[in-house]
């Protein structure tokens, strides 16, 4: 199953980034702590010394990644990239945050980081994937102007589902 695509449209406002610590750019001794980061946001994915090499650092289509580091760890990242099948766009890749620093607004502070690289870049909209259960995910980027982008005919139910969640998640909390 496609992963659900969001776009943040040329017209959208300028993101709120909220204050916090600051962004820097990954180098390659950050590569250990970038798996680790990694596999800690997302245990379902192997990632490795080589895999952040060859997919992030030394990827083609990857020119900047992100880094926020506290007390010398990396606590999150979300990464620039360029692909074909977004032309014209940029394309936001694997954010993540330390699942120990969560609810901190790091992801919207490393997003708007690749916000601002897009723009620079003379990207003024950018895109993302994202898996339909990453609902607190979803939330953030529709905080950040992102909307539904329709790729694939199952897309609009997926969407509806996803909405229908994150509804019922509000009123679970209000609740509680």
């Amino acid at each position: 199953m496609a992963q659900l695509v969001m776009l943040r449209p040329s017209e959208a406002p300028p993101p709120s980034v909220p204050d916090g610590p600051s962004c820097r750019l990954a180098t390659d001794a950050d590569a250990p702590e970038l798996a680790r980061l990694l596999r800690a946001a997302f245990p379902e994915q192997n990632w490795t010394v080589e895999r952040v090499g060859k997919d992030l650092l030394d990827a083609p289509d990857v020119p900047r990644t992100f880094v926020i580091a506290e007390a010398g760890a990396l606590i999150a990242t979300a990464s620039v990239r360029y692909l074909e099948r977004f032309a014209g766009h940029g394309y936001v890749h694997w954010v993540a945050v330390d699942p120990r620093a969560r609810g901190r607004r790091l992801a919207m502070i490393a997003m708007g980081a690749v916000l601002q690289a897009f723009a620079e870049d003379g990207h003024d909209s950018a895109i993302l994937e994202t898996d339909d259960h990453r609902l607190p995910a979803i939330a953030s980027y529709l905080g950040q102007g992102f909307i539904p982008h329709y790729t694939d005919p199952d897309h609009p139910l997926r969407w509806s589902r996803v909405f229908a969640a994150m509804a019922q998640r509000r009123t679970q909390t209000k609740d509680k």
